[in-house]
Parts: C-alpha cells; sequence; structure tokens
C-alpha cells in the first residue's frame, strides 16, 4: 500500500499556508516510535512539531534529524501553497492538489491517506468532498492526532521547511546557518538556511526530468515538479504564485558542491 501522510504550515507575515504530503510504501510509523523512544520519549504521549521549543526539549533535534534522514531515505515529498485567506477552504484546496499528484503519478490503486486535525470541519464534509472530486475509492482517514498516526509529523516538518524556503524567496527571512560536518563545503562556511533545506529535499520532491532540455537545451538536469509534486492554488495572488513556482517549480539535480 502506499501511504499519503498531510499536514500544514501557516504563515501569516507571508500570508501563504503549505500543505506537506508524505508519500511512502514503508512502515514509517515503527521508524519514528523508535527515534522518539531513542531520546528519551515516550512515543505515547510525545510527538515532534516543529514549532517545539528546543531549548526546553533539545533532544527533539536529534529527533528532528532522524526524520530527515527517514524523509530522505524511503519518502517523496508533494506540496499544496495556498493564500491565507483561504485556510478556511484548506481541506478543499489541498485535496485538489492531492488528486493533481495522484493523477500525475503511479502509486497504484491501493492508496490510504492520512490527514491532520483542521482540514475540515468534520469527517463527513471531508469524506463528502473527496467522493465530489474522485477520492473517494482510497482508504481516508481525517481528523487524526498525530501522536497516533505520527507518519503526519514527518508531513509537518516538511510544511515547515518549506514554509521557510518559501519565506526567504519572498524576501521575507534572511537566516544563514554553518555549512556543518558532511555537507561537502567547509564546516564553518555560513550558507542560507533555505539552500540548507533544499539542498536536502531536493531529490525527494515528486517530478520529472525535463529530459528535452537536458539533452538539446542548455544541458541542465532539470527536475520539473508540476503536476506531479506541487500544486499551487489558483487563489494564490501573482507574487506567491511566481514565487512558489520559482523557488519549488524547477529543482537543479546536478552536483551543487
Amino acid at each position: 500500500m502506499t501511504k499519503i501522510y498531510i499536514d500544514d504550515s501557516v504563515h501569516e507575515r507571508g500570508n501563504f499556508v503549505i500543505s506537506g504530503i508524505i508519500v511512502t510504501k514503508e512502515n514509517i510509523e515503527n521508524q519514528i516510535s523508535e527515534s522518539l523512544k531513542n531520546n528519551g520519549f515516550d512515543p505515547e504521549n510525545y510527538e515532534f512539531k516543529s514549532g517545539l521549543n528546543y531549548r526546553k526539549y533539545p533532544k527533539m533535534l536529534d529527533v528532528r534529524n532522524d526524520l530527515k534522514n527517514i524523509i530522505s531515505s524511503v519518502c517523496k515529498i508533494g506540496l499544496v501553497v495556498l493564500p491565507i485567506e483561504e485556510r478556511p477552504n484548506i481541506g478543499i484546496e489541498t485535496f485538489k492538489g492531492l488528486k493533481q499528484i495522484i493523477n500525475s503519478n503511479e502509486f497504484g490503486k491501493d492508496i490510504g491517506i492520512y490527514v491532520d486535525e483542521n482540514y475540515f470541519r468534520n469527517v463527513n464534509a471531508g469524506k463528502e468532498y473527496a467522493k465530489e472530486i474522485g477520492l473517494e475509492n482510497y482508504e481516508l482517514n481525517l481528523e487524526l492526532d498525530s501522536k497516533k498516526f505520527k507518519g503526519i509529523q514527518l508531513a509537518d516538518l516538511v510544511a515547515h521547511s518549506c514554509s521557510t524556503m518559501l519565506l526567504e524567496q519572498l524576501k521575507i527571512i534572511d537566516k544563514k546557518v554553518k555549512a556543518g560536518d558532511n555537507s561537502g563545503y567547509e564546516p564553518d562556511l555560513e550558507i542560507e538556511l533555505g539552500f540548507e533545506l533544499w539542498a536536502g529535499i531536493r531529490y525527494n520532491l515528486l517530478g520529472e526530468i525535463d529530459m528535452e532540455r537536458f539533452e538539446t537545451g542548455d544541458g541542465f538536469p532539470m527536475k520539473m515538479t508540476e503536476p506531479y509534486g506541487l500544486y499551487i492554488s489558483e487563489f494564490c495572488n501573482n507574487e506567491l504564485k511566481e514565487n512558489a513556482k520559482e523557488r519549488f517549480g524547477e529543482i537543479y539535480m546536478g552536483c551543487i558542491h
């Protein structure tokens, strides 16, 4: 079975919301539980959240690194971008994007969908809309507790990371981090946070290489993420659309070192 996990990240200063979509065929639930336990957290009572106070829970930084490794090794990523004024309709806009992503990839017919809380007014409203747009044949699980359905914690991490990248693209934030060990750069080299996050997920974003461009154009191996892994809501204004496409629409897959 292909499992799809969905969670969101809301950013008022950027006037946007991103739904992160995790796609996997692996049993990631056990891996997440093991990471929490190994770092001193009871997975029944604790979970990873991007908004956590890491000073209070410093070992959650190690959990975050474990989750990033799970994503890079066994998951693919999709994104839905919508303006913050459409937040009341986040379930509708996200399901539009999910339908596009499913139709554009070969996930098979056996798909389980796991969605965090507050995407719809209630479970029935979500299932009615799923039926309206043709998602009713999949196993649909709504209004879920991410402590129990732990794959949602990966979607939270993706949504937050990609939101940070978009905030940087919009020139709302400008943060530098040290490259660190095993980065391919000098460990103390300061790089943009958005670049570091992009480098960590670029192989996992759903997309297809533009072979015509690679073979007869400029020769750059560029992954095109629309419609495979990126859905930009029609309600986004031109600035948000253009910046979302600039940040996520084309992914350079060549060497960056």
